[in-house]
């Protein structure tokens, strides 16, 4: 499985972030433009609607300063020509009120230049008109009512009005053209705000739509991630189990080699491998055949499973032996098939193999497994491996032990005859005669016997025939004391042609009596060299007895020897018993 390299996705990983911060600057920045543009486009709406409300002021204003000089006008008219008093109290009134007027019109346009200078000739036209008006009341009221109706009839009050309404008309020109200005520059710069905040609702969402459709990519992009760091972790946990069993494989392995190394002989091998070996095989059932003595048969050492495997076998009937190599049976049984299968294995199939274990360049044995347990190649690819490196540790182990095994029998028994050597037979002696000195203070022990034997007359077949003669009688006397010897008594050369037999837990009376028997075995020797017959052979042997002869090693086989000595003396092809 490909992954794609960390420093690339990195990178793309952070180019993404950055692309979406950014995304994410720019719509916050379109978002406080717009609110910006939005505030001032209220704030001057606001603006307008005050201009607006103070023009409408200010015309009112006017037109109330006009109504009020009308009026003052009016009741000034009303009194010079009817002369009655109540007249003059509309005009004073109307005088207050063009005061407050004039005052409220003074305030409203206090902020515009132009009108200043039109509000001045209005207040100038005004001022005139109120004195024009305020002299004729005067003088009506002092009875100069000629002097007082002249400026009406002569139709100055008329001139002075018109120079009001004029004055008036400027100034409320100014102001609706003023008003009018305001009106189209606030209409435009409203405008104007729209399209911004069209432009910048419009600029948000492409922003916006980019943003979203960068957290959906980050979405795919986390999910493809999830799917990624998925089957990663199911890799990893692939890798940690076949670590796990690799470690519990090698672990097992070690174990092997480590007890297979203290094993003290084959036997105890053998044991080892038949409680060890199938856990390490990962096999359903399988068999160890381990080659004979001889050299003629692979024979089986243990079995497990439910499958029947064959005790013995020839090595020529395995294809893994002819071969040298392991070898998986075929499908069908047939001349491709191994011989010892078909006729033990009744149900012989292709996942069958026979794996020989070599060391040292020399074939130990075979083992035979029923290799069906797993349905996962891989699984299979891996217990191949663990199987060839326990073959070939094993094998090993087994060379080894064998090696060790021939080098002790080298170090104890006797390269001719195939005896124990006198060192052994040393060692053996201190241990037997040790056991029976306990088993003597026990009140158990039925003695122990030493025979020191001697070929009669070897030096004439050496000088007669060769010691390739002698040897050939050395050999036939030892396997006559093999035979006549157990288990638990020691035959050893003792040096040239003497011999001497250690019988364990043996009485006198029974000891003789075996040692009349190795006597008459030996002289009954039919030997041959070359064609011809040799004659006969005999032998002298002395005995000993624990404790009668001697409690010690040096005591019992000076006795035995003196013993010896007799049976040579009177005559030799005897025994004797030591005095």
């Amino acid at each position: 499985m490909e992954y794609p390299k960390r420093p690339t996705a990195a990178n793309d990983i952070q180019r993404s972030w950055r692309l979406t911060l950014a995304l994410c600057v720019l719509v916050l920045t379109a978002i406080i433009a717009s609110a910006v543009l939005t505030e001032r486009s209220l704030s001057r709406l606001a603006e307008a609607r005050e201009e607006v409300a103070q023009n409408l002021l200010t015309d009112m204003a006017l037109k109330e300063l006009m109504s009020q000089m009308l009026d003052a006008e009016t009741g000034q008219r009303g009194f010079l020509l009817s002369g009655h008093a109540i007249y003059l109290q509309p005009y004073f009134a109307a005088l207050t009120q063009l005061r407050e007027a004039r005052a409220a019109l003074a305030v409203a346009l206090n902020q515009d230049a132009a009108s200043v200078a039109q509000l001045d000739v209005l207040d100038k036209a005004i001022t005139a008109k109120l004195q024009e008006l305020d002299r004729a009341v005067r003088l009506k009221s002092e009875g100069r009512s000629e002097e007082a109706v002249a400026p009406v009839l002569a139709d100055t009050d008329k001139q002075s009005l018109d120079a009001v309404r004029e004055a008036l008309r400027a100034l409320a020109s100014s102001v609706d053209h003023r008003s009018s200005q305001l009106a189209a520059e606030h209409a435009r710069e409203i405008r104007n705000n729209y399209w911004i905040l069209a432009a910048s609702l419009a600029l948000n969402l492409l922003f916006f739509v980019g943003l979203v459709q960068r957290l959906r990519y980050f979405a795919a992009q986390g999910h493809a991630a999830r799917q990624v760091m998925a089957a990663r972790n199911d890799e990893l946990s692939r890798l940690l189990e076949s670590a796990a069993a690799r470690n519990e494989q090698v672990h097992g392995l070690s174990e092997l080699s480590r007890f297979l190394q203290s094993c003290v002989d084959m036997d105890e091998a053998v044991r080892m491998l038949q409680q060890r070996l199938p856990l390490l095989m990962r096999a359903g059932s399988g068999a160890l055949y381990l080659l004979a003595s001889p050299r003629d048969q692979l024979r089986q050492a243990f079995a497990w499973g439910d499958e029947p495997y064959v005790k013995y076998f020839e090595p020529t009937d395995c294809w893994a032996v002819r071969l040298g190599q392991p070898f998986q049976q075929p499908v069908q049984t047939g001349a491709a098939a191994c011989a010892h299968l078909q006729s033990g294995h009744p149900r012989m199939h292709a996942d069958i193999h026979c794996l020989p274990l070599v060391a040292h360049g020399e074939l130990m044995g075979l083992l035979v497994l029923d290799a069906r347990i797993a349905s996962d190649q891989s699984v299979n690819v891996e217990n191949e491996g663990y199987r060839r490196i326990t073959l070939e540790q094993v094998g090993l182990s087994i060379g080894n032990l064998k090696l060790r095994e021939s080098l002790r029998q080298q170090s104890i028994r006797d390269a001719v005859t195939g005896l124990y050597n006198r060192r052994f037979l040393e060692e053996s002696m201190q241990r037997e005669v040790l056991r029976a000195s306990r088993l003597l203070k026990q009140g158990c022990n039925d003695g122990m016997a030493v025979l020191m034997i001697d070929i009669d007359h070897f030096k004439r077949f050496n000088d007669e025939h060769g010691h390739e003669v002698g040897d050939q009688v050395l050999i036939e006397v030892a396997a006559v004391l093999q035979r006549q010897t157990r288990g638990s008594d020691v035959a050893a050369r003792y040096g040239g042609e003497e011999f001497t037999i250690v019988l364990a837990d043996m009485p006198a009376a029974l000891a003789l009596d075996r040692a009349e028997k190795v006597r008459a075995d030996v002289e009954g020797l039919v030997l041959q060299a070359s064609g011809k017959a040799l004659g006969s052979i005999t032998i002298s042997i002395g005995l000993a007895q624990f404790p009668t002869h001697g409690s010690t090693v040096e005591a019992l086989l000076l006795a035995a020897d003196k013993a010896l000595y007799e049976a040579k003396r009177a005559g030799r092809n005897r025994v004797m018993v030591a005095s």
